[in-house]
């Protein structure tokens, strides 16, 4: 057997919401709603499937490894300059990038939980020690508690904000007070994945920081709210300086052509990203009424996605929901996470849940 460093061979492998094919063929059944991986229910822009349609056929040659036109467009958009950005295979990809570049023997990695899977795994990647803050009773980031977890070791420092799986966020005189507090020569992503969902007053993007201190990186994805997440791109934002020297840890050409040329059209139509984000906020209303209805205890969302507490049997009923064709997703021992679908889908989301209970 080969030598597998121990801290991979004990590692617990990232487990996603099952596809549904897979749920297809393990029960038999033809019409499956997917509400476990927060992907967008909405389809890319159409002007993004007609983009990729008339590229296809160069993805014989390999892509802009410095995704030239993607940061000309981005930077376009968001007046941010081009060598502050930094696009990935998804922002995953990137996280795992900057674990490797600032982690090794000797240190440690802080971060939240529950929170994004993907942090444990980070740490065990860089060969860092991971550091498991528990959420506050609101399901937040405990950020006095992050605060007084970090070590001397400590590289790097991950904020979910908004959080994954609960939908909670910390507002912007919290973030700033708790990134202000820490060593210059410690690194804080601030993980803003679902960002374009929030609609909280007092919320506020990282991006001013990540823009004025070295030591701060905000992660953003076009997979959510553009519907792009089967093609896998995402960037950071941060110091010129920062960035340059981050990505000397990332594989080249890990943003694809497609990937490119549908994030770069995507950018051209923020008013129905706005649009998006009213439906969505419907949605979450939906769930929050109809969770009331039925007793369930939830959380208040500012993602795409709810935190609900279906109780000790929670396994038991999710399990029991992707049998009857609605996949969500158990990530504890009491709670589990909806995404938030189309209306027709969350509609069938409850009439299967109604069904469950009735046999519970």
């Amino acid at each position: 057997m080969p030598r597998i460093r121990p801290e991979i061979e004990s590692l617990v492998r990232y487990s996603p919401g099952l596809p549904i094919e897979e749920v297809a063929r393990e029960y038999g059944i033809a019409d499956i709603v997917k509400l476990a991986s927060n992907e967008n229910p909405l389809p890319p822009f159409p002007e993004v499937s007609a983009a990729m349609a008339e590229i296809v056929s160069g993805v014989n040659r390999y892509p802009d490894s410095g995704c030239f036109e993607l940061t000309k467009a981005l930077s376009g958009a968001t007046g941010i300059a081009g060598e502050s950005l930094w696009f990935g295979a998804g922002s995953s990809e990137l996280l795992t990038a900057v674990a490797r570049a600032v982690g090794g023997e000797g240190t440690s990695v802080v971060f939240g939980w529950p929170s994004f899977a993907m942090y444990p795994i980070n740490a065990a990647l860089g060969g860092s020690e991971p550091i498991q803050v528990p959420l506050d009773s609101r399901h937040r980031y405990d950020l006095d508690r992050m605060a007084g977890a970090i070590r001397s070791d400590t590289t790097l420092v991950f904020l979910c904000n908004p959080n994954n799986p609960t939908g909670t966020y910390r507002a912007a005189s919290d973030v700033r007070a708790f990134v202000e507090g820490i060593s210059d020569d410690t690194l804080v992503v601030l993980d803003e994945a679902y960002a374009e969902y929030v609609v909280a007053d007092d919320y506020e993007s990282g991006i001013p920081l990540a823009l004025a201190r070295p030591n701060v990186i905000v992660a953003r994805t076009f997979s959510k709210m553009y519907g792009l997440a089967g093609l896998r791109v995402g960037y950071m934002i941060g110091y010129p300086d920062t960035i340059g020297s981050l990505r000397r840890a990332q594989i080249p050409f890990s943003v694809n052509s497609l990937a490119q040329i549908a994030a770069i059209t995507s950018l051209g139509y923020p008013d129905r990203v706005v649009e998006r984000v009213k439906v969505n906020r419907q949605g979450i209303a939906f769930l929050e009424q109809e969770l009331d209805v039925r007793g369930i205890e939830w959380v208040p969302s500012q993602a795409n996605f709810v935190w609900m507490r279906l109780g000790p049997d929670n396994a038991a009923l999710c399990q029991a929901l992707m049998e009857r064709g609605v996949i969500v997703r158990p990530l504890s021992d009491e709670w589990a996470r909806v995404s938030i679908g189309t209306d027709s889908e969350n509609r069938r989301f409850f009439s299967a849940l109604d069904g469950v209970l009735a046999k519970s």
